[in-house]
């Protein structure tokens, strides 16, 4: 019995502090209809197009129906060589992902420029090339994800910059 009622204490505590589970974002309410510009083949274009809604916003498939575009401006991630073995073979590398958005609020003309970067570490392991193909494809998503919660909670705390 104590537990359960320790248990439903720590619960009332989190849930009155405002906190949410990973990965629950809320947006202001001026975010909840938008328009998402960018290249939507790209795994970021879908993830970031899921997340939004994830978090409650109705992407429009159309300009002309949202009073909010977000444009994705500039995507990129650069591999570069981090460390090197006593043979001259790169052993690690460091990826750096960069996302520059423009959100634009069409009612008011208002434009905002976001960047978010993120950083992760690939080690090269040169006897196993497949393994060290899947890490630096996981790396990339981790990235993408990393960018995109990044973006999000930028998003997040415009409403409080404004």
């Amino acid at each position: 019995m104590l537990r359960f009622i320790s248990t439903t204490a720590v619960l009332l505590l989190l849930t009155a502090c405002g906190w949410h589970l990973r990965g629950v974002t809320p947006l202001p309410a001026e975010y909840k209809v938008m328009y998402v510009e960018g290249q939507q083949t790209t795994n970021l274009y879908v993830q970031l197009v899921r997340q939004l809604e994830f978090n409650n916003v109705l992407v429009t498939s159309t300009l002309e129906d949202a009073p909010v575009v977000m444009r994705l401006e500039e995507y990129e991630i650069e591999k570069r060589t981090l460390a090197v073995d006593t043979n001259g073979r790169v052993s690690e590398y460091e990826m750096n992902g960069l996302l520059l958005v423009t959100v634009e609020r069409l009612l008011s003309g208002e434009k905002i420029e976001l960047e978010v970067t993120s950083r992760r570490t690939l080690t090269n392991d040169i006897n196993n090339v497949v393994a060290t193909q899947a890490e630096e494809t996981n790396v990339r998503n981790q990235i993408d994800s990393d960018l995109i919660n990044k973006l999000l909670r930028r998003l997040q705390s415009l409403n409080n910059e404004s």
